[in-house]
This record gives C-alpha cells, sequence and structure tokens, in this order.
C-alpha cells in the first residue's frame, strides 16, 4: 500500500484538481451522478431507528466530499444538527452548492480527517459516511474516534460499502485500484472491522446490500444481479454492505 500520507494528500488535491468537481465548477454530469445515489442514501438513513426516536439530535457526516448527502438528511430531518466534513478543504468549500439546491443551511462544515474530528466526547448521536469510509486508511484510529464522540446509545453507520473476506481482498483491490486510479481505492475486510469495532467498545453488525442500481458496465450489473438472487453467495464474494456500530 501506498504511504498513507501521499494516498491522503491525493484525496485532498483530488478535490482541487477535479475538472468536474474542483470549487470553481458545477457540473451537471456529477450533480445528476450524486443525486441518483439520493434514493439509496434515504432508503439507508430508514434503517438507522434514533432518527425516528428523537425530535432534535446531531449528525456527523466524515468522508462527505461535497456534503451532499449531509444536505439531503438536513433536508428530511429539518430538526438535526448536521455538522459535513471531509479531509479535504476543497470539497467542503462546495457545501454552498448543495445547500442551494436542497433549499437547507447544514449547521457546520470543515476539512478534517475522518480520526481528528472537532467534536467534543459523546457528543454525538448518528455518525455517517455514504460510499466513502472505503478511503479513510486509518480504520483504527477513525473507529477509536468514533467511540469518543459517539454519545451512549449513539450510532455510527458506513452506508452502501465494498467489504469482502480476508481470502479476496488482494484480488478485489488490485481490481477496485484498475477501475478508478485517480484515487486510491480499498474494500473494507470485515473480519478486521468487527475486530477493531469490539476492542473499541462499539457493537458491530453488517446489514448486506447487494443492489445492482447504478453499476458500471454490464459485468458488474451482472454480478450484482446474482448476488440478489442467491444471498448465500453474499457470505463469500466482496459485495456491497452498510456496517452500523453502536455505543452502549
Amino acid at each position: 500500500m501506498k504511504n498513507i500520507k501521499k494516498i491522503q494528500n491525493q484525496e485532498i488535491n483530488f478535490w482541487k484538481n477535479s475538472k468536474d468537481e474542483k470549487p470553481s465548477v458545477w457540473s451537471i454530469r456529477k450533480v445528476l451522478e450524486k443525486t441518483s445515489h439520493g434514493i439509496d442514501f434515504l432508503d439507508s438513513l430508514s434503517q438507522i431507528a434514533i432518527l425516528n426516536s428523537k425530535k432534535s439530535f446531531k449528525v456527523l457526516e466524515i468522508g462527505g466530499g461535497q456534503g451532499w448527502a449531509s444536505c439531503l438528511l438536513k433536508s428530511t430531518y429539518p430538526k438535526a444538527h448536521v455538522t459535513a466534513t471531509d479531509i479535504s478543504s476543497y470539497a467542503v468549500a462546495s457545501v454552498h452548492k448543495w445547500e442551494e439546491m436542497f433549499k437547507v443551511k447544514v449547521d457546520n462544515s470543515y476539512n478534517c480527517k475522518s480520526n481528528e474530528t472537532q467534536e467534543k466526547d459523546c457528543s454525538i448521536d448518528f455518525i455517517f459516511t455514504f460510499a466513502a469510509a472505503h478511503h479513510f486508511i486509518t480504520h483504527r484510529e477513525t473507529i477509536n474516534e468514533i467511540s469518543r464522540i459517539l454519545k451512549k446509545g449513539g450510532v455510527a453507520a458506513y452506508f452502501c460499502e465494498p467489504v469482502t473476506q480476508l481470502f479476496w481482498y488482494p484480488i478485489a483491490y488490485k481490481r477496485v485500484n484498475r477501475k478508478r486510479p485517480e484515487v486510491h481505492e480499498d474494500l473494507l475486510i470485515i473480519s478486521k472491522l468487527r475486530s477493531l469495532a469490539i476492542k473499541a467498545g462499539l457493537e458491530f453488525s453488517l446489514i448486506r446490500t447487494p443492489s445492482y442500481n447504478n453499476r458500471s458496465g454490464y459485468i458488474e450489473t451482472f454480478y450484482y444481479l446474482i448476488l440478489s438472487a442467491f444471498p448465500f453467495l453474499q457470505k463469500f464474494v466482496p459485495h456491497t454492505a452498510t456496517i452500523l456500530f453502536i455505543k452502549k
């Protein structure tokens, strides 16, 4: 694996230099691409009981890019106190574009690493990331940070993440980095995350979500169609899933 600092700088500068996603650009193609995931995100939120059990609560998004998911969550739960974060200040600089689009205002936004937030101990009800946790690299430190800032009974969710068993990791790792070479790609190893969560005092659960919507190409779509038709295969091969961490 590349040097961690190098990977993080690559991620930061992606948002600075991307022809479609740098702060000075508002790409209709990227707007359509991100909003196409909106239904999946809202469906994912419906799995989180804590969001429907309180009139007001504090939410933190980590690895949120331009914060489109935070803005959508704020639109859906207007009484929530929502903070959007990303490692790149160039990504966070575009939060206002999504606020205008969804006619909302998030309560706070800032750039930080996933394991170095500005939040106080035991202060957050719900932490989430949408299809971004596989970029974090520092998983042990990030899970420890989640444990630190979650309230008792709080929930953290890694939505729609690529996951794998340890056996498949080397092959799957090469594939995802060939697919999108401009930034470092990775997969989450289920057994390792479970072990890190337990050590951090968090309950761990996995919800398998092998959706075949928004897949790139016929082969990938067919692969996920097979996984959807034969769910027992999901235990043995890489797929997408939602991971929940609960602080008891």
